[in-house]
């Protein structure tokens, strides 16, 4: 997470082909506490990336083994920090005012429906209500 300029909340990040990201990529959270959250999609796309919309399934494993798919288009719009500019940080929200009740490790699964290039790195910002 070094080179990602998302807001340093609790970012959870995979690698994924850049140049066709078609496979699912887990990441796990591990929660400590009943705070709601505003989930988002986070992206680190570069220059190959050029699409206003994505398709995804998203699994959700609790710690008490109950699990939650859903499928979720989200608009995508990209803000180059400048024209020359090789990569960028994308958010997209997904669900907001989430309570995780259980305290313990998630696992999100996070699967592109449609094959995507341009995408190097793919997860979930875990942002705390403040």
């Amino acid at each position: 997470l070094s080179a990602c300029s998302i807001a340093p909340d609790t970012v959870v990040m995979k690698d994924v082909d850049v140049n066709n990201w078609n496979e699912a990529i887990s990441v796990e959270f591990n929660n400590d506490t009943e705070q709601v959250r505003d989930l988002s999609i986070a992206l680190h796309v570069n220059s190959l990336f050029d699409t206003n919309k994505i398709a995804l399934q998203i699994k959700m494993y609790s710690p008490d083994s109950l699990y939650h798919v859903e499928q979720v288009h989200l608009p995508c719009i990209v803000e180059w920090s400048q024209p020359t500019a090789s990569c960028a940080d994308i958010e997209l929200p997904y669900r907001q005012n989430v309570r995780l009740k259980c305290k313990g490790k998630y696992i999100f699964e996070i699967t592109p429906l449609t094959s995507i290039a341009g995408v190097e790195a793919a997860g979930i910002n875990f942002k705390a209500d403040k």
